[in-house]
């Protein structure tokens, strides 16, 4: 392996500053987390999302071009309730034609529109948007033809959530910014100028930094508690093992497309591109502590990835959580809406079988073809899917909902089961879902099924399905 003499001096130099003072390189004074600009829907109140070039500021002092929302390089958040109907705009002010995809929510694409439905450069679409599902925790992201990776990768993407009246009764953290925490997590690759790199003829695409609400690995104060953490994985191809760094539990509460029974304590949960989930961290000890993706890190792990080249992140803390004030006496164990696990009792219509090939793009041996259906599916019956990948990737469709109810033909424990879009699958694994139809799609406007990495998604590893 070669290394640039700029790459040896500056080995070198920290090297030899570890062996002198390693604590000096662990000292870190991490910025503060920024917080999405917050749409609430009222019962027809229209949204405008405007997609157009916005600045940012990846480098110090460097502001660059990325692609934003209503001028913002953060895109807002939305929020509705269910029962709630919005008129949302589309605006396309960008100079390409752009398709829009809100990953979690299930209405016919006749609302939400699909990767048929594009908006050419200067147009807009005004789709009524309704919901009446229970809560979830979603993304507006590109849904383009062959073109979604790129899009997404340049900023079109941000937090769509639902709140239903169980939610809002549970005792659950629910002040967004203050201790209900929307976290965006993606991997970047800069230039010296902190001008986004992409490599359209890369495979899976990692980025060596991690931006959270587009700052790298931020930090935030927080009331001491319990304290939620929405998160949506709008990386390209990374997946996130999530856990803290003091080695306590993370307490699973949801996935992207709904509640758990209870709360799950978990000591790391793994996140795929495009999935998203809810968690509690108990910060009533009053001591800081990191969400980090892998194990924690040490001197040395820092100073042997000087010598390697790897996938792995520069910095792989998500968040550092600082407690502060004192704790409140209301500050009670959350508690989760009632759930009706008889829901999950599903009468199988049909099954299917999907092999997945993702460095090959194929399923069932197939490339993506815009003129081809994979599947002809009937509103209102549930199917089992069976879902075999020769490479660990996530698994997300568009328009329906499942749960998962085998890995390896081993039952899915009762208390993790949810309803949810996108699920990840170890190499020559098989997992299988029980997939429920509630919504339309024609033929003209189909869902879409396949790999949630999209740099695979738009190199072909995906298909098409109707509903009707």
């Amino acid at each position: 392996m070669k290394y640039s003499r700029r790459q040896f001096v500056k080995s070198a130099s920290l090297a030899s500053l570890g062996v002198v003072a390693p604590q000096l390189v662990f000292a870190k004074e991490r910025p503060k987390l920024p917080i999405p600009t917050l749409i609430d829907v009222g019962r027809g109140r229209p949204v405008r999302l405007d997609f157009r070039v916005a600045q940012r500021e990846f480098v110090s002092g460097k502001l660059v071009d990325v692609w934003g929302v209503n001028g913002l390089a953060l895109p807002p958040t939305v929020r509705m309730k269910s029962g709630d109907f919005v008129k949302l705009t589309y605006l396309n002010s960008l100079p390409q034609a752009l398709s829009i995809n809100i990953q979690g929510l299930l209405a016919p694409t006749e609302m939400v529109g699909s990767i048929h439905r594009k908006l050419e450069k200067n147009s807009h679409w005004s789709p009524i948007i309704s919901t009446q599902q229970g809560a979830f925790t979603g993304w507006y992201h590109a849904n383009t033809m062959l073109n979604s990776a790129y899009q997404v990768y340049r900023g079109i993407g941000g937090m769509w959530i639902v709140e239903d009246s169980a939610s809002r009764q549970a005792s659950l953290p629910n002040k967004y910014g203050v201790n209900d925490i929307p976290l965006i997590l993606q991997d970047q690759q800069l230039n010296s100028n902190g001008v986004q790199l992409f490599y359209n003829d890369a495979k899976p695409f990692f980025g060596k930094t991690l931006f959270v609400n587009g700052q790298r690995s931020p930090s935030m104060t927080l009331p001491r508690g319990w304290v939620r953490l929405r998160i949506v994985n709008a990386s390209l191809s990374r997946a996130y093992d999530l856990r803290l760094d003091n080695g306590k539990p993370l307490h699973l509460i949801a996935t992207g497309m709904g509640m758990l029974a209870e709360c799950v304590e978990m000591p790391s949960v793994l996140l795929a591109p495009s999935e998203r989930m809810e968690l509690l961290v108990d910060l009533s000890d009053g001591q800081v502590v990191s969400l980090i993706s892998g194990e924690k890190r040490d001197f040395f792990y820092t100073l042997g990835q000087l010598f390697q080249r790897n996938d792995d992140l520069e910095d792989n803390v998500i968040l550092e959580m600082h407690p502060e004030g004192l704790l409140s006496v209301f500050n009670i164990t959350p508690t989760l809406p009632t759930q009706d696990r008889t829901q999950f009792h599903l009468k199988i219509a049909q099954e299917r079988k999907f092999n997945l090939r993702p460095l090959d793009r194929l399923i069932n041996q197939q490339r993506f073809d815009p003129k081809r259906l994979d599947a002809k599916v009937k509103l209102n019956t549930t199917e089992r899917w069976i879902i075999h990948t020769s490479e660990s990737v996530g698994f997300t469709l568009q328009g329906a909902k499942f749960i998962v109810e085998t890995r390896q033909q081993k039952a899915e424990p009762i208390a993790q089961l949810a309803w949810r879009d996108t699920v990840w699958i170890e190499k020559d694994q098989t997992v299988t879902l029980l997939v429920k139809f509630e919504q339309t799609a024609s033929p003209q406007q189909p869902f879409t099924f396949g790999v949630s990495d999209l740099m695979l998604r738009d190199k072909g590893c995906m298909g098409q399905f109707s509903v009707e």
